[in-house]
């Protein structure tokens, strides 16, 4: 399957808001996590089916609701139900080649966005749809895996005195984003290690440099892809006026602004140095060519007055004046060796050697 468009066979010519998932199952079943949470205390439990989850909404707590596995069309549909949540946005949730996006409905907020790690054994970016829903005092997350993303929030709203703990999903969801906004930098950061180390490595005419350099331009093209989308989703998220967003998220969504910025400025940057890299590499390469050019050339250029003399007395005439003297071979070789001599004093002169 292709990593930069999914294949979308099965949902061509279907209709608009029809359930079709797209993309690799990574899951043999799914998985459902509740958090139910206010000031005072914080409750846990895994429950079965979705109808569950709907009991377990009230305006007296906080509900974050975490769903994963996306291949089961059914239980995304029954979500849906529940919930009132559009079939487009249904859609959407189970496209995995979904671009991230921001949008707004009279009852909820939806949140499509990528999480992405460095594989440690094939150094490939592995890419993650993660999906949110903020509604009235809950908020739905939807992933692919049961990847442990959120470990960090999570460890924070075990705190009683964490700031999660006094908010609403607005700001849950806020201190979703900006988790999975600092696992990029890292991931990135520690991509662009490795390409500063490639670095060092540049004027090595090894094949493997070059594939190196390639294949860090494939990732961060495949990483860029799915990251610049983002700033377009802040920019809509913090130009959002809707109730649900309490006026001192937005202050926060404004700083999480700013880190998408850094974002996309890292991957360019490193962008551009596998480009300066790629460029570096082959006028190494060009430079190494035409160092061999130029001492073949000044050989060729000593042995031409040689190849002349040589021609001239390997002539097969009988009256050639020199070819009878006693010490003629001997002068003739002195003659090839002065001009031997006097090419390369020339050529040293020049700075041609």
């Amino acid at each position: 399957m292709a990593r930069f468009l999914k294949d979308r066979k099965k949902a061509q010519g279907a209709a608009p808001g029809s359930l079709i998932f797209i993309g690799k199952q990574k899951m043999d079943r799914n998985s459902i996590q509740v958090l139910q949470y206010t000031p005072e205390g914080l409750k846990e439990y895994f429950p079965e089916n979705i109808e569950k989850i709907k009991e377990s909404i009230s305006n007296d707590h906080m509900t974050w609701i975490g769903i994963s596995g996306l291949h089961n069309t059914q239980l995304i549909a029954d979500l849906g139900k529940v919930f009132t949540i559009s079939p487009l946005i249904l859609e959407d949730i189970l496209n995995t080649d979904q671009r991230p996006r921001f949008s707004e409905e009279t009852d909820h907020l939806y949140v499509i966005i990528k999480s992405f790690y460095i594989g440690t054994e094939d150094q490939a970016v592995h890419m993650e749809q993660i999906s949110m829903i903020v509604g009235d005092h809950y908020l739905l997350t939807i992933q692919e895996t049961e990847t442990d993303y959120f470990k960090a929030v999570k460890k924070r709203l075990y705190d009683s005195q964490s700031k999660i703990r006094n908010f609403g999903p607005d700001y849950l969801c806020y201190a979703l984003l900006d988790t999975l906004v600092d696992n990029y930098i890292i991931n990135i950061e520690r991509l662009g290690v490795a390409i500063e180390e490639q670095e060092k490595r540049i004027f090595s005419s090894e094949i493997e440099n070059v594939e190196e350099i390639y294949h860090f331009r494939t990732e961060l093209s495949y990483i860029r892809k799915n990251v610049r989308p983002v700033k377009e989703l802040m920019n809509r998220f913090t130009g959002c006026d809707s109730p649900l967003i309490d006026k001192r998220t937005y202050s926060y969504l404004h700083d999480l602004d700013d880190l998408v910025v850094q974002v996309q400025e890292a991957i360019e940057i490193y962008y551009t140095m596998t480009s300066d890299q790629l460029n570096l590499y082959q006028t190494s390469i060009s430079n190494r060519v035409n160092d061999v050019m130029k001492i073949l050339t000044i050989f060729s250029a000593i042995f031409i007055p040689l190849t002349f003399i040589a021609g001239i007395y390997g002539m097969n005439f009988e009256y050639m004046p020199e070819l009878h003297h006693r010490y003629a071979y001997f002068i003739l070789w002195g003659i090839m060796i002065a001009v031997t001599i006097v090419m390369l004093l020339f050529f040293k002169r020049k700075k041609w050697l």
